[in-house]
């Protein structure tokens, strides 16, 4: 069963929305972008929204003291690391903050993201795995090669595996019927001139809930 992170989120409309969908993460951007909120109004917004879904914030390269901080303000459910932070940096966040800790890792750059798992194994719950780009550390709406998707699943073992880059409603059938991703991230997929836009969100959830439906159905048959 998939699960569904919609990320860079900035206004309640679209976070009751994610609500109403019953989406499993939200996805709060701390980092230098487009999408970036300041913690004081992410601590606003989940607020204005009682029972929204897990949140989970973005940074890239923080400091403890920085990750406190936004702590402070926000209640997150996972901390997501998109630069070059260290397997002891990501303990030291888990063991400080007593939050799951999920590490970002560049597909189609020099590094092999597949081995560079293994040194974050035990560590932290979840590997995301997005496009590399030598411009930005994430978010770049584009899809890496989803061949090796197998691969990564498999290298990441008992973490979650969490698929990005490119991902929307026209293309998400394919990833989730041809290489069964377990979480998928979603941004700029269901946006429209930068901005999250309500009927591309509606309709990615209903193509990953469709899915999810026949999967349902297929083993209901097999049993």
């Amino acid at each position: 069963m998939t699960r569904l992170k919609i990320c860079g989120i900035k206004r309640p409309e679209t976070l009751a929305l994610l609500k109403e969908l019953d989406v499993d993460y939200v996805g709060l951007v701390f980092a230098s972008s487009k999408r970036r909120i300041d913690a004081r109004t992410a601590g606003e917004l989940l607020a204005a929204v009682p029972a929204h879904p897990p949140a989970v914030g973005v940074f890239v390269n923080p400091t403890l003291d920085e990750l406190a901080e936004v702590l402070q303000e926000v209640p997150l459910a996972a901390v997501q690391l998109h630069g070059q932070e260290t397997p002891e940096f990501c303990r030291q966040v888990r063991e400080r903050f007593s939050v799951e800790v999920w590490k970002a890792l560049a597909v189609g750059g020099e590094e092999d993201a597949a081995r560079a798992i293994g040194a974050y194994q035990g560590i932290v719950s979840a590997f995301l795995f997005d496009t590399y780009d030598p411009a930005q550390a994430g978010g770049t709406g584009k899809k890496f090669s989803w061949e090796q998707i197998p691969l990564l699943k498999a290298a990441c073992q008992a973490a979650d595996c969490i698929i990005a880059g490119g991902i929307h409603a026209e293309n998400v059938g394919e990833l989730l019927e041809t290489y069964q991703a377990p979480v998928i991230d979603v941004s700029s997929g269901v946006e429209t001139d930068g901005e999250k836009d309500g009927e591309k969100i509606k309709k990615l959830v209903e193509r990953v809930k469709a899915h999810a439906k026949q999967y349902t159905d297929n083993r209901a048959g097999r049993a």
